[in-house]
């Protein structure tokens, strides 16, 4: 069953439920153009999730999924008070875990950062330590969605990747790219402060520098996933597994 938090907005955020149902709450966040049943659900996180004792928590990014779709309103702030709102929700009486992928790893990379005491241990996976949306020209992508113009390599990108799945709307997709790009990534301003362990895909050519983070992080470690690029990434059993692990781990003894 679907459930939704409201953000400060009035946009209303998808919740859904995988995982062992009393377990340790983890909140888990996809990446652009994805959702919670594409990124988690249907990729086997539910029972490697459950094997650990752990509830998982996927939330749809507004724009994805079964969350509202707004026809502006994607400035990184806004994705940040999203969070806040699904935490806001779930009251639960004790800080979280969380995973994120690609833009979901962003998104928790920057609220941890500011909030350092809204998760007990993160998941990072597909992390680049740069920007993707760096330079991003959000008015080439539209027209280029509209057949209207030859797309640069990274507007080529977006517009690939905002189609890819039918029940998403392209434009809006590609108008959140270009409110998101708005504000650029910038790892060092607020690194997390608590447990994170970074996770990228072997054959991942979008975020093959992830490793420089590391010095960023208090407590932190990386692990490659093998075999992996930075699409399939969340169908590895390696990657199930070994954040699930690393999450009850540092979850234990706060159910």
């Amino acid at each position: 069953m679907t459930v939704f938090a409201m953000a400060p907005d009035g946009v209303r955020i998808a919740l859904h439920e995988l995982g062992d149902p009393g377990g340790a709450p983890v909140l888990l966040i996809h990446g652009f153009s994805s959702n919670a049943q594409r990124n988690w659900i249907d990729t086997g996180w539910g029972d490697a999730l459950a094997q650990a004792g752990l509830r998982g928590i996927a939330m749809d990014l507004r724009g994805h999924g079964e969350s509202d779709r707004p026809s502006t309103g994607y400035d990184v702030p806004r994705f940040v008070d999203d969070v806040d709102a699904v935490l806001e929700q779930l009251a639960l009486p004790e800080a979280p875990g969380a995973i994120g992928y690609s833009m979901g790893a962003r998104l928790l990379w920057r609220h941890a950062g500011t909030r350092p005491h809204a998760f007990r241990a993160l998941v990072l996976g597909g992390l680049p330590a740069g920007d993707p949306f760096e330079r991003f020209d959000v008015d080439l992508a539209h027209r280029a969605l509209e057949e209207r113009a030859e797309p640069g390599r990274m507007e080529s990108f977006i517009v690939e990747l905002a189609s890819v799945f039918p029940e998403h709307d392209p434009a809006t997709l590609v108008t959140l790219a270009g409110e998101v790009s708005a504000t650029l990534f910038d790892p060092a301003q607020a690194p997390p402060t608590v447990p994170t362990l970074l996770m990228t895909g072997e054959k991942d050519d979008r975020a093959d520098d992830t490793a420089e983070l590391l010095p960023l992080l208090r407590d932190g470690r990386f692990e490659a996933i093998p075999g992996r690029n930075h699409i399939n990434a969340p169908t590895s059993g390696t990657f199930r597994r070994t954040a699930s692990a690393f999450l009850a781990e540092h979850l234990a003894g706060g159910r």
